[in-house]
């Protein structure tokens, strides 16, 4: 029969040695590992030689005892430096102790330790339930192993029931409950050691964290709590509420802050102003958090302060800059994204999916910048282009790639900004900002700058162009006379009597006639596409003709003038009875040698000439006659 009185003492030692260790650990934590290894294993070592100084003698040489519980859990919670000492003294003894089991025992004894230091190697960390478990029924196996070779086949089963069975038993309880003990104490040390931790950091956090009960009171602060309470120390703070310590108006805006969080149950960040105690104004930006308890009811709240005085200032500081700056502010929420030295996409931002929506699923990290492109192409986000894709793709890809600002017409009309900039890892960041506002403003300032060009050289009367643009065609058509080629002819007309035209019937009616027949010479030259009409000045109208000879000139002037006169505008004031034009014409030769001066003279005085004649009529002067007569100045010599 089995012995309980001597495997029962064994039991005690393993729990003796449990014990020991568990109480005496937090007091050697501080050291290095390996010297908590080697006192953990030497513990295990007397407790080896206790419980093999304690056996039951199975039959002669045969001896039992708990030795391989301490063998497996030195391996298993100490490893190779704890599993050496008992190792060794359990070596040692089992030699000197002799009998005719000491060839079985020793193999055993390597197996015990082994299983101890396989799963120690495999779980690397505190041991679970389930390793316990296995490493208890390798205790087991390694303690009963032996009766399977020392005792006859014939007796097993008089001894598996009352020595082996009882024997298995007390290694499997003894392995289990001294692993619970030691994991517990391990969990319970690293729970002290976290805390600690969390401690530490919580105490040094310069913002405030603190922790209060369902009726607002605190229970746990950190000193930065106290600073900002103005209290001495955290522990000035447990028990009160902050009625005790701003002024009623903040604190209740405080509580009913928090009783809003425990009634939802959820978390929530606010902005918080109150007056210090000193009449000084603060600013709070508040987490506030329920936390519960182990049946999920809320019992307090966690609030963590940050003070946020100095922000807000410089924001109301800023406030009317801000203002003058929000329409640019909300244009420049730019996309951003970052590829690496291979062109794929590893980063981008929410905005960057939103400017491109057509393609926001592939725009994410891993894809390639091609492949975008490709797909953009493909989706029609794109605008059209002409050649091979592949082609466009590589260019557009290398584009983006490179240090520089592009723009980008989308198919939607948008103008995107890409602005460029290298890393020092190879990679690219791009920023894309949208500038269609800014694009459509440059188009409206640039058709500004048109009209206002066209108003510069623009008569405001009569829409023909004024003296100062009419100088300038004059000048460049003379100057680009070519040898051989005829031209320009000069039109010089002048409306009949419009001086007592204004008289008879008042100058808004004689705006209107002059404006009437400027419209009728600007619509009767537009068979000259290069003709150039222009408000001489006054009630007088040039026109210029390019290449064109004398006598074409004369036939344009002679058509012309029948064209005022079917225009039938009633002039009392004229011999005629209606609104006529004198026209005085002069062409260039072919020579390539008159001056501006000279053409300009030469128009003037066939214009003298046609009035001299009657008005309503067409005359003509060759430049070439004013040659010899016309002084630098563009006056007859004496």
């Amino acid at each position: 029969m089995l012995p309980w009185n001597e495997l029962l003492a064994n039991l005690a030692i393993v729990a003796i040695s449990t014990s020991l260790w568990t109480f005496g650990n937090r007091h050697v934590t501080r050291y290095l590992p390996r010297y908590v290894s080697a006192l953990f294993g030497l513990i295990m070592a007397i407790g080896t030689l206790c419980a093999m100084s304690l056996p039951f003698r199975f039959h002669t040489g045969v001896l039992l005892d708990l030795r391989y519980t301490f063998l497996a859990i030195a391996g298993l919670f100490g490893g190779p430096v704890a599993a050496i000492s008992p190792f060794v003294a359990a070596i040692v003894w089992r030699v000197t102790s002799g009998g005719t089991g000491s060839w079985v025992a020793i193999p055993l004894i390597v197996m015990a330790t082994a299983s101890g230091l396989i799963a120690q190697r495999y779980i690397r960390g505190i041991p679970d339930g389930k390793a316990i478990v296995v490493v208890a029924l390798a205790v087991v196996f390694s303690g009963t192993a032996g009766f399977f070779v020392m005792v006859p086949l014939e007796s097993w089963h008089v001894v598996m029931p009352t020595v082996v069975a009882p024997f298995a038993l007390l290694l499997f309880v003894s392995a289990v409950v001294s692993s619970l003990a030691l994991s517990l104490e391990l969990k319970r040390q690293e729970a002290t050691n976290l805390n600690r931790i969390y401690r530490a950091i919580i105490e040094a956090l310069p913002d405030c964290l603190n922790a209060k009960d369902l009726e607002g009171r605190f229970i746990a602060a950190n000193p930065a709590t106290a600073d900002l309470m103005g209290a001495t120390r955290s522990a000035d703070l447990i028990g009160k509420t902050d009625f005790d310590f701003y002024q009623p108006e903040a604190a209740a805006i405080f509580r009913a802050d928090e009783a809003k969080v425990l009634s939802e149950g959820h978390p929530a960040t606010i902005e918080q102003r109150f007056t210090r105690s000193d009449g000084t104004d603060a600013w709070l930006s508040t987490l506030k958090a329920p936390f519960t308890d182990d049946d999920g009811a809320v019992i307090g709240l966690i609030t963590h302060n940050r003070e946020i005085t100095d922000r807000k200032r410089l924001e109301n500081e800023l406030s009317r800059t801000q203002q003058h700056l929000n329409n640019a502010l909300d244009s420049m929420a730019d996309g951003l994204a970052m590829f690496d030295a291979e062109g794929r996409q590893v980063f981008s931002n929410s905005r960057y999916a939103e400017m491109f929506p057509l393609t926001a699923d592939i725009r994410v990290a891993g894809t390639s910048l091609r492949t975008i492109l490709r797909t953009a192409i493909e989706r029609g986000e794109d605008m059209p282009f002409a050649g091979k894709i592949d082609d466009v793709i590589d260019q557009a890809a290398d584009v983006f790639l490179l240090s520089g600002d592009n723009q980008i017409r989308l198919a939607d009309g948008r103008w995107i900004e890409a602005r460029t900039r290298a890393m020092e890892d190879g990679g690219s960041l791009v920023v894309f900002s949208d500038i269609t506002l800014a694009k459509r403003a440059e188009a409206e300032l640039r058709t500004l700058n048109e009209r206002l060009e066209i108003m510069a050289h623009t008569d405001g009367l009569t829409g023909l162009l004024n003296r100062r643009s009419f100088d300038v065609h004059l000048a460049s058509h003379v100057s680009r006379m070519a040898v051989g080629t005829p031209g320009p002819g000069l039109l010089m007309i002048d409306v009949d009597k419009f001086k007592a035209f204004n008289d008879t019937y008042g100058h808004p009616a004689g705006d209107a006639c002059l404006k009437t027949v400027s419209d009728c010479i600007a619509a009767s030259m537009k068979d000259y596409p290069d003709s150039v009409v222009a408000r001489y000045g006054g009630e007088e109208i040039a026109v210029i003709i390019p290449g064109c000879g004398a006598d074409q000139a004369a036939s344009v002037a002679n058509f012309l003038c029948a064209q005022v006169r079917r225009l039938e505008i009633v002039h009392k004031g004229s011999e005629k009875g209606i609104v006529t034009v004198s026209i005085g014409t002069a062409a260039a030769g072919c020579g390539g040698a008159c001056e501006t001066k000279i053409l300009l003279r030469s128009a003037d005085e066939a214009l003298y000439a046609a009035k001299a004649a009657g008005r309503d009529c067409v005359r003509s002067v060759d430049p070439d006659a004013f040659l010899p007569s016309i002084s630098s100045d563009g006056k007859r010599s004496a």
